[in-house]
């Protein structure tokens, strides 16, 4: 992704069939041709490659107002790697600085820490002055997950496998419940789990903002220890990390970088730990819960074709509980990583819609793999349940 030349062949690919139109929220939203990833395509081509247009700051404009959801991606024909494009169309604009240098600092100790411990409980470190999180953003747990568990947690039963279990920020910071419940529910099905210390942010965060050199130093730090344990897969609750460990992080190093192999290596045996626990099956029948619920497909999926389905198909395992599909429940909720934070009015509209979505199923409980999709949607949604399908799971295990 350092080198945008590399990509000039893909976008002479695109056929301008304005596929990408009817996933892009950001277009569903403003209506502007500019803001679909076919234009967005061109205007780098002439800005950033051939440079016969000049850098303008509505030229920033239109890349930064990209969520990078991957959507179009995923509708693309040619399958042209936009959000791709995108990061390094960022990093070349911004050079890693695309924020301001009190945003830069605090979002570099956020994916040091995966949160930022005891200080995100003070107030002062989310308000808006500080552009970390919007002031109605969920607030942080009391601990951080790395406070509470560390160590292995043995299987119940006979051990049917082994597995390092990658707690990324968000969870790490304002859902350690969800953890919890994916330690109990893969535990209760035969999996011991490995929480191993010193991890950092996968590094989608500094992707989103251009900062390819910040994300190389994350990914080379947790490819070093997640590469050292012997464990027959690495499991992530967070879509977007497992997108990270699997796919992007391979994008991070040049071909002669030995890291570069042990990151292929890796990446065979990263896993969403939902469509993991499917796969292998349940091994504990859960009991009976009679309760509605609905399902936000998150956006960072399509780096395993099972992701999508894997929740519908494990949850449909348990007596009583009824599935009622969103009308467009692969629809992106506006957050985007820090899109939410850097576009706030824009990211509120498209998650007005996906709200209404929500509510005309009559569900009280939301699921979904992602974190950020389930904090943001919780701001405006404070009447519904938002948890991550292994937590419907766990109720059902009588968690």
């Amino acid at each position: 992704m350092r080198d945008l030349k590399k990509y000039q062949e893909q976008i002479q690919k695109c056929s301008h069939c304005k596929f990408c139109q009817a996933t892009c929220p950001v277009f569903l939203q403003d209506l502007l041709e500019t803001h679909t990833a076919g234009a967005r395509m061109e205007l780098v081509r002439a800005c950033l490659l051939e440079k016969s247009l000049a850098i303008t700051g509505r030229f920033n404009e239109i890349i930064d107002r990209c969520l990078l959801c991957t959507n179009c991606v995923q509708t693309c024909p040619a399958n042209i790697p936009w959000d791709e494009m995108a990061v390094s169309a960022r990093y070349q604009i911004y050079q890693g600085k695309r924020q301001n240098l009190v945003q830069r600092k605090l979002f570099r100790k956020f994916m040091e820490q995966r949160g930022l411990g005891s200080l995100l409980s003070r107030a002062g470190a989310l308000t808006q002055e500080t552009g970390l999180f919007p002031s109605d953003y969920p607030a942080p747990a009391e601990k951080p997950f790395t406070e509470i568990r560390q160590g292995v947690i043995p299987a119940e039963g006979k051990r049917r496998s082994r597995v390092a279990y990658y707690v990324g920020c968000g969870t790490n910071t304002f859902h350690p419940d969800t953890a919890e419940d994916v330690i109990r529910v893969l535990s209760r099905n035969g999996i011991e789990l490995v929480i191993p210390q010193g991890l950092v942010c996968c590094g989608t965060i500094a992707l989103v903002e251009g900062d390819l050199e910040t994300a190389a130093e994350m990914a080379r730090k947790n490819i070093e220890i997640l590469a050292s344990l012997e464990v027959d897969a690495i499991i992530t609750d967070c879509t977007s990390c497992g997108r990270s460990l699997k796919t992007k992080n391979l994008k991070l190093f040049l071909e002669n970088d030995p890291m570069l192999l042990k990151a292929i290596a890796l990446s065979e045996k990263v896993w969403e730990a939902t469509d993991y626990l499917n796969s292998i099956g349940l091994a504990s029948a859960p009991s009976s819960f009679p309760e509605k619920f609905t399902y936000h497909i998150p956006c960072h999926r399509a780096w395993k074709p099972a992701i999508k389905d894997a929740p519908r198909l494990l949850l449909a395992k348990i007596p009583g509980a009824k599935l009622v599909e969103m009308e467009y429940p692969e629809r992106c909720c506006g957050a985007g990583g820090t899109f939410f934070i850097n576009h706030k009015e824009l990211s509120s509209q498209i998650r007005a819609a996906k709200m209404e979505d929500i509510a005309a199923t009559g569900a009280q409980i939301v699921i979904s793999q992602c974190p950020s999709c389930r904090s943001f949607l919780a701001a405006g949604l404070k009447d519904k349940k938002f948890m991550h399908p292994l937590s419907l799971l766990a109720r059902a295990y009588g968690f």
